[in-house]
């Protein structure tokens, strides 16, 4: 594989962080780690450009993941994958991770890619392959990038229920190409490296950070528990690092640590439709959509307005009938903060006229059926208080 410039690095980087304005240098505790406030850290991994590897300390992938999740102002089109590598032997088995978290990503996306482009209307037929070589076609001609080689023989694969894994095709081709099929207005690749960065194979695992980051048409953001010391095998991707710090008003002066999500990989922020990386919102907007009475009235992953001026995001709303409804995953809400900042948010929720029903990922699973009737009862209940309400 091909090293990456030390000094192209350190040169994006720069750039970077000369035209972000978001981290000040604010206590800075070493020669290359200032802190970055919980609050900024959204924007922060957003701003950083294509080819960069940014360094953060400090938090995990799943606090992050609920920082973006729950951030407004930040590009509707770039997204953030987030995924967790594993301990490996060298940096062909650190990019085979990210590439397998790619394509597992791309067939969840399925049927559509390179974010508006929809194959929705083929089939795994002959005449439907054709179809899908048209679209693909099409995809290449206008997204800049977009190999129509790749991207026939790909969505070939995806219409079989493959993974989009072309034979013969280079790594830093695959790289490029299903980061542009997950996002073609640009990715952050978000590493936990949590487990991996105790590994023997430490340098090998900076160098295919640093790797990945030149080939896969997309930013790095590398998440350590502490930002490694300078004199580390990671000092190469360490210049502007940034200690994530809790806001003032939170009263803590670090975030407090989470669960691991339940899902390994997981693509933020998400607005307006069921996520696609999970498998409750996806069968309970298919239920619901089957559903005569409760079709077309709830939004999924939709920002709400309180009275106390703040704009939580909630997983389904009927926003006409003021009715929200969470899907709560035990590992996302188990811990004291999470329990905590749940019932505020209720509080927030009914002190502005709406009715909360939360439903628990494994209730819904084990039994949809009553999940829906649990809606279906709510949104009777609400009915009827707002006809008697006039």
């Amino acid at each position: 594989m091909a090293q990456f410039d030390a000094r192209e690095q350190r040169a994006v980087s720069s750039e970077f962080l000369r035209i972000s304005g978001i981290a000040g240098p604010r206590a800075i505790t070493g020669a290359s780690e200032q802190t970055l406030l919980s609050s900024q850290a959204a924007q922060f991994i957003f701003r950083a450009p294509e080819g960069s590897v940014v360094t953060l300390g400090g938090i995990d992938g799943a606090a992050l993941r609920e920082l973006v999740d729950q951030a407004e102002h930040v590009s509707d089109d770039r997204r953030a994958l987030f995924m967790q590598l594993r301990s490996a032997g060298d940096i062909e088995a650190y990019v085979e991770q990210v590439i397998a978290a790619l394509a597992e990503t791309a067939m969840r996306l399925w049927p559509v890619w390179f974010t508006d482009v929809s194959f929705a209307m083929c089939r795994d037929d002959a005449l439907s392959r054709q179809a899908s070589g048209v679209i693909a076609r099409g995809a290449a001609a206008r997204v800049p990038g977009v190999s129509s080689t790749w991207a026939e023989a790909a969505a070939c694969l995806a219409l079989a229920g493959r993974p989009a894994r072309v034979v013969g095709v280079l790594p830093a081709i695959e790289l490029a190409q299903l980061s542009l099929a997950v996002s073609r207005a640009g990715l952050v690749l978000v590493a936990d490296t949590s487990v991996a960065a105790d590994a023997p194979s430490a340098a090998a695992l900076a160098h295919a950070l640093e790797w990945i980051a030149r080939h896969s048409r997309a930013a790095v953001v590398v998440l350590f528990a502490r930002v490694p010391p300078l004199d580390s095998p990671f000092d190469r991707i360490l210049y502007g690092a940034r200690r994530v710090v809790a806001d003032a008003d939170l009263g803590a002066s670090e975030p407090e640590a989470r669960e691991s999500v339940g899902s390994r990989i997981w693509l933020a922020p998400w607005r307006g439709a069921p996520h696609p990386l999970s498998q409750i919102e996806q069968r309970l907007a298919a239920m619901l959509s089957n559903d005569a009475e409760l079709a077309a009235l709830f939004y999924f992953n939709w920002f709400v307005d309180t009275v106390r001026g703040t704009r939580p995001k909630v997983d389904l709303v009927w926003i006409n009938g003021r009715l929200v409804v969470e899907l709560d995953g035990y590992p996302d809400h188990a811990t004291r903060r999470a329990f905590i900042g749940d019932r505020h948010r209720d509080y927030e929720l009914a002190l502005s006229g709406y009715t909360v029903l939360r439903l628990a990922n494994d209730e819904v699973a084990q039994d949809f059926g009553r999940a829906i009737e649990k809606i279906r009862d709510l949104v009777r209940l609400r009915r009827s208080q707002m006809n008697q309400e006039g």
